[in-house]
């Protein structure tokens, strides 16, 4: 069994320096297969940091024997370091547990204890609709950020490399083996950046301005408005990227995030609750309670169902995927998207403008494309 040590100066960005601390640990191993009852473990990177220095170590097994030995060096390069989180790609669902299945073959070779875990895959798998991704795996994620490869070989391209190295070993198979796993450790650091995106989504959402724009879309031939939302961003970000929703359309550069949202101009629609309060008049559109109703000539008038059982307003208005603000309104049946009325009131109110751009923002986080929105019930009652 073969250990690899390698010491580099740590890298000089604002991601390593802010994410990347003494206790944490990125890991990665490599596999002959995907399951442990036919594959085994024949080679595991780990990175620490230690003040300004990156430390990478690399255990490979020269053959399927030294598996345990190869468990081993891994585990106790682990204890003899302070480490509370754990760093990897897939981790949860594919590294841990193949480790563990493969260590109950050994006696005295146990995981040592690290409270703390942080799955890159599943961090990415969150957000790849937002980074517009074409899937899930670490390469599309550092294609994203730019993020640049020697090694060109995949996991199990690899696998017959190894098979063919354990049969007989030579310097070439070896570096190509070692370089793989050196770089999905090393490209684990840089994917750090990712972080940055998690502090933006998940800090408290900051309004700095909040105007009304006109623009004239693509083809038209009428200008049209829009609220524009500009938020506060804690940490530069790595990448831009937009993403367009069925309310919004928002953009995020490095430094700065907007939120563009239509503003629906026209009528819309009040619903009232408890319909058989309410008669519904035909030759006005429009529903009346029934006190006032029975001032009515009964040819003008019939009882409201839930369907009728409106009144109409026309301004300007906002989308909302939930009741965040009243009264709701709606295009036509009380049910998904919901509309609030644009006021100044609103506009001139940092704490309801952040507000409603969290709300917009979690429905950008949540709402892929092609995923139908579901009824909300509390907006049904309006």
């Amino acid at each position: 069994m073969k250990q690899i040590h390698k010491v580099l100066p740590m890298p000089d960005d604002p991601y390593s320096n802010r994410y990347f601390e003494e206790s944490c640990a990125f890991f990665d191993i490599e596999t002959t297969g995907f399951s442990p009852k036919t594959a085994f473990v024949y080679l595991i990177g780990l990175a620490v940091r230690r003040a300004d220095a990156l430390h990478i170590y690399q255990f490979l097994a020269e053959s399927r024997t030294e598996e345990a030995a190869l468990l081993a060096s891994f585990y106790g390069q682990l204890q003899s370091q302070t480490i509370d989180t754990l760093l990897a790609f897939n981790g949860l669902a594919f590294d841990l547990p193949f480790l563990k299945a493969r260590e109950r073959l050994y006696a005295d070779v146990r995981f040592p204890d690290v409270p703390g875990f942080l799955d890159f895959y599943k961090l990415t798998g969150k957000r790849s609709h937002l980074f517009h991704l074409l899937d899930k795996k670490q390469k599309s994620v550092e294609r994203f950020l730019e993020i640049e490869r020697e090694d060109a070989c995949t996991g199990g391209e690899l696998i017959p490399l190894y098979y063919a190295f354990e049969k007989q070993p030579d310097a070439s198979k070896e570096a190509l083996l070692l370089l793989h796993n050196y770089e999905d450790v090393l490209g684990m650091i840089k994917l750090l950046p990712l972080l940055a995106y998690e502090d933006f989504f998940h800090a408290p959402i900051n309004v700095l301005d909040a105007s009304v724009q006109t623009f004239r879309p693509y083809e038209a031939s009428s200008d049209e408005k829009e609220l524009l939302l500009t938020l506060h961003v804690p940490v530069p970000l790595p990448k831009a990227f937009h993403y367009a929703s069925d309310l919004c359309h928002f953009a995020c550069g490095k430094t700065s995030a907007r939120i563009r949202i239509p503003i629906y101009s026209g009528e819309l629609r009040f619903y009232y609750e408890n319909a058989r309060d309410y008669y519904y008049l035909p030759d006005e559109d429009r529903a009346i309670h029934k006190s006032v109703a029975a001032f009515v000539d009964s040819h003008h008038k019939k009882k409201a169902t839930k369907s009728t059982c409106y009144t109409r307003k026309t301004g300007a208005f906002l989308p909302q995927p939930s009741a965040l603000f009243t009264p709701c309104f709606y295009k036509k049946k009380p049910s998904g998207i919901s509309y609030f009325e644009m006021t100044e009131d609103i506009l001139s109110n940092s704490e309801a403008c952040s507000r409603y751009a969290a709300m917009l923002l979690d429905d950008c986080l949540h709402q892929k494309p092609g995923r139908p929105r579901r009824r909300n019930t509390s907006e049904a009652s309006q």
